[in-house]
């Protein structure tokens, strides 16, 4: 067999055996999920070989990954349950985070951290700790909620208690100002009997009485088979402030709903998406237990007038025409999506976001991966973020000159926006167009 079928062949088996999970850009280079650890490709689709098999490697043998985050320099976090034998250090038995290098390798100066249940969904803020969900009540030695934070060297910050006493959070969208949308199925510990499908926690962990949490129903759909009802199960926000709710449900606040839905950042129902989405279908693993499926599970940005969104459901209903054809994967036009206002685009007021007298000026535009923030007045602490089309942070950089060269060769063709922030205030937000 020549070498470069044996390379494709073994890629096509890893994908099919092992999955493929979230992947996330790093450089030109991907890491893959792949439900046990994580792996690096090239943008061609061929195994990075300068990153080992995570279980190749010494004191490490993987039993259950769950989510994972990418450091600048290449590193990795891994949660899940993994056997560490790391007799050298004390590190022996099972872990729920765990730290590698960039080349693959157990990470052997850092401290990996226990606790008595999973880590499903972690995320990382600006201040450099992490915001978790997931099944455990002790965790590095301490009592957590099902929602908790931890220190950029994996101890829990104890000064953050968001009190969620049940469930979890499927997951979990941070904002520049420490707070994070968190979706799922969830309990709070003063009102067990009030199930929370999404919500937004403030910087210290408590939930933000300004943001009316939207009830989910499942009118007509069945049960998914373990009794628990609507669920949630992806979050994005959009430029505009927007918020996509995708999961498992047919009615939002009372109003169809079938799967999707948009929130305004105040967490109030719009228009959009009124009486559309998609259908569940039966599936059957066994004889003794019927599972149904008529969920999305997220959106993704396509082009500048597409999204895509993915999940389990046979048919695609768009209010005027349903598509019973549309299975796992249906294009959605942006203008579906809109209640007045494109969100793509920015408002006049998004626009100024408060940065008059800056002399902001980004060029060119469009521009095949370098781009140049030129200001007439530098803020004092100021810092760069760039988002894609469905606002999540792809790059950050600090300002500390007249002008900024961004190097954004690592991102995809398509729409982005430039922010420009001092002290956590967004002082001016710019479209920006990339194309290679």
């Amino acid at each position: 067999m020549p070498m470069a079928l044996g390379i494709l062949g073994s890629i096509t088996l890893w994908l099919v055996v092992l999955g493929g999970g979230r992947i996330t850009q790093w450089n030109d280079r991907l890491y893959v999920a792949t439900y046990e650890t994580v792996q690096r490709v090239l943008l061609n689709a061929q195994v990075d070989a300068t990153f080992i098999g995570m279980n190749t490697g010494p004191y490490f043998s993987s039993l259950d990954g769950r989510d994972y985050h990418v450091f600048p320099d290449g590193r990795v976090l891994l949660s899940g349950v993994h056997i560490l034998s790391d007799t050298i250090r004390g590190f022996t038995g099972a872990h729920r985070l765990v730290w590698f290098s960039n080349t693959g390798y157990l990470d052997t100066t850092r401290v990996h951290r226990k606790g008595n249940g999973a880590i499903n969904r972690f995320v990382a803020l600006e201040s450099g700790k992490f915001v978790a969900s997931g099944t455990s009540s002790q965790f590095a030695g301490r009592p957590v909620d099902h929602i908790f934070r931890f220190e950029a060297d994996g101890s829990v910050d104890t000064t953050y208690r968001t009190f969620i006493s049940w469930g979890e959070a499927r997951d979990l969208v941070p904002l520049v100002n420490g707070s994070v949308y968190a979706g799922g199925r969830f309990l709070h510990a003063t009102a067990p009997q009030d199930t929370i499908y999404v919500a937004r926690f403030l910087a210290d962990g408590t939930m933000d009485p300004s943001f009316n949490r939207p009830q989910m129903g499942l009118g007509a759909l069945p049960d998914p088979g373990w009794g628990f009802g609507p669920d949630v199960y992806g979050l994005d926000t959009l430029p505009d402030g927007n918020l996509v709710v995708t999961g498992y449900f047919q009615f939002v606040n009372g109003q169809e709903r079938r799967g999707i839905c948009l929130l305004d950042p105040n967490g109030n129902l719009m228009d959009a998406f009124g009486g559309c989405g998609v259908f569940p279908y039966l599936y059957q693993p066994n004889p003794n237990l019927t599972i149904s499926y008529g969920n999305l599970n997220g959106i993704e940005a396509y082009d500048a007038t597409h999204y895509l969104v993915y999940g389990a459901y046979h048919g695609y209903g768009d209010g005027t025409t349903t598509d019973m054809q549309q299975r796992m994967v249906s294009r959605l036009f942006v203008g579906d999506i809109t209640t007045g206002a494109a969100p793509l685009s920015w408002s006049p007021r998004a626009e100024r976001g408060g940065g008059e007298g800056l002399g902001v000026r980004v060029y060119p535009n469009p521009n095949s991966g370098y781009v140049t923030l030129e200001l007439e007045q530098v803020p004092n602490d100021a810092q760069l973020v760039v988002r894609d089309a469905l606002g999540r942070v792809v790059q950050r950089q600090r300002v500390q000159d007249h002008y900024t060269t961004l190097e954004l060769q690592h991102v995809g063709n398509g729409i982005y926006h430039i922010e420009l922030y001092r002290a956590g205030e967004r002082l001016v937000a710019q479209r920006l167009v990339v194309q290679h």
